[in-house]
């Protein structure tokens, strides 16, 4: 909450700046909308007036318009109270003479700075001398000489080196419905730090539901309320590798296992996602208990995401599940059609796509599983567009999908593999080696693309498959093959016919 006693200028700045790391960090916002933001500088809190400086009056008409519904909303996430900016239009001055001393230009007309009071009876401080021109539509027309783009895959990575949290993940960007509103309350509740009662707090559910969403978003939004908070997200493999890692050395291993032991146990929120792959490692499993213990005892926040109940976890000990049950489990499930449909606008909108409905309600109706196969629907549908100079039409969309409405048919990675590799004329053994030539990888990473795709396998598993390879690996290929497929004709043809090509041969 803003403070009265404070310097204006120093609570301003104190208060832009943890708006703009929630605004940066908003899926909700274009790059577009966030570059707007980049040269506003705060300069005094009057009461519940925050004075902003924009560099121009196109900087304030943007922000005046689409963005200003999500600014006035992050001020009051971050202040406690409703805030509400004024703005100065301050232009820079020019690099090639030294600019003149000038007072800032207001966005209203006066003769004098207003008063608090007067802030009070116009609270957006946003009155113009004369009619402003309408923002710039968010979906701008394209020539027709053009092609139209239409990306999408907005849950890309965005990884933070130390916390290790994808910064794309938010509770903004998640979806709630009745499948999964009660995991997100929960877990929203952990973030803030209320949900004492629900430590430790276990996510269990099916492969591609937004349990790996919810961690994130609890992490990114914890550091967001106290940004002196040590967070730690994790995968089950990562803790293995660094545990192992820390045990390789004889000489070196009890400094390092010091060092392992410090940076798990000293942090306040861990986040440690697919437990159930620690499942029979007894050295790994040992170890975390007690790094469970350790934090669990200290009242540091522990969340787990597996895909079954913490009670059908394979191959642990009765101690470490009576641990986990001793908190609060709650499921996620597969969304309902209305939360579907809910999913594709966000992730549309994520990337500025505008997509009819009678398209979005397509693939909501035939793709029920889970999240990411929807996603993986409206990539191919703006691909083609996109690739074609083609406006999205729901006939375009029946046309692109129809090898995918037949009967669910099980696919195997290894048959995925064996079928790129005859189809790039290379051998199953180059798919799963270490060769990085051009050919290799690029089959490689539209192997890897469609096993995301086409099974309900994770990221640890998919790269197990792959030679034993990190799950970043995995995750970097599927979003390069996604984006490839909007910009290459190629690409998208390839993934195209080897997807037929599965589908076929497994029905037979």
């Amino acid at each position: 909450m803003a403070s009265s006693s404070a310097d204006p200028a120093v609570e301003a700045a104190r208060i832009w700046s943890d708006a703009l790391t929630m605004l940066k960090h908003s899926n909700s916002l274009t790059p577009r909308e966030k570059g707007w933001l980049e040269g506003v500088v705060p300069e005094g809190v009057f009461g519940s007036t925050i004075v902003l400086c924009v560099e121009s009056n196109d900087t304030l008409q943007a922000i005046q318009g689409n963005l200003n519904e999500q600014l006035l909303r992050t001020l009051q996430t971050v202040t406690g109270i409703t805030m509400f900016p004024a703005f100065k239009v301050a232009p820079k001055p020019s690099k090639s003479a030294p600019a003149a001393p000038a007072q800032p230009k207001e966005s209203y007309p006066r003769e004098s700075a207003p008063t608090v009071a007067e802030f009070g009876r116009d609270p957006y401080g946003l009155k113009q001398p004369e009619p402003v021109a309408k923002p710039e539509p968010k979906y701008s027309p394209v020539p027709a000489s053009e092609p139209q783009q239409y990306p999408v895959g907005g849950q890309k990575m965005n990884l933070d080196p130390e916390t290790h949290l994808n910064k794309n993940f938010t509770f903004d960007s998640f979806v709630p419905g009745d499948s999964n509103r009660f995991a997100r309350t929960v877990a929203l509740a952990v973030a803030e730090g209320s949900g004492q009662d629900f430590n430790p707090l276990c996510i269990y559910g099916g492969s591609g539901l937004g349990k790996t969403h919810l961690l994130n978003a609890i992490g990114n939004y914890a550091l967001v309320k106290d940004p002196n908070l040590k967070v730690r997200y994790v995968t089950s493999e990562e803790f293995t590798n660094e545990f192992i890692d820390a045990l390789q050395n004889p000489n070196q291993s009890q400094g390092q296992i010091a060092a392992f032991n410090r940076r798990y146990r000293q942090v306040d929120v861990l986040l440690i996602d697919d437990i159930q792959f620690l499942g029979g490692k007894e050295a790994t499993l040992d170890q975390f208990f007690h790094t469970f213990n350790s934090l669990h005892q200290a009242n540091k926040r522990i969340v787990i995401a597996s895909d079954v109940a913490p009670k059908n976890l394979k191959g642990f000990e009765a101690r470490l599940i009576s641990r986990f049950e001793s908190g609060l489990t709650v499921d996620v499930k597969p969304p309902d059609l209305e939360t579907r449909i809910a999913i594709l606008r966000m992730i549309a909108s994520m990337n500025g796509s505008k997509i009819p409905s009678d398209v979005l309600d397509l693939i909501a109706e035939r793709f029920t599983e889970n999240i990411r196969e929807l996603e993986g629907a409206l990539t191919r549908v703006t691909a083609v567009a996109s690739l074609s100079n083609q406006p999205v039409t729901r006939a375009l969309a029946e046309q692109t999908l129809q090898d995918f409405f037949t009967t669910d048919v099980e696919i195997k990675p290894t048959d995925i593999i064996g079928q790129v590799a005859k189809y790039f004329h290379l051998t199953f053994d180059d798919l799963v080696g270490r060769s990085r030539t051009k050919n290799v990888a690029l089959a490689r990473q539209i192997a890897m693309y469609l096993a995301r795709e086409m099974t309900s396998m994770s990221l640890l598993d998919i790269g197990e498959v792959f030679g034993g390879r990190d799950h970043t690996t995995v995750m970097h290929a599927y979003t390069r093959v996604s984006d490839e497929m909007q910009q290459k004709q190629e690409i998208y043809t390839y993934v195209t016919e080897l997807t037929v090509r599965l589908k076929q041969n497994n029905a037979e």
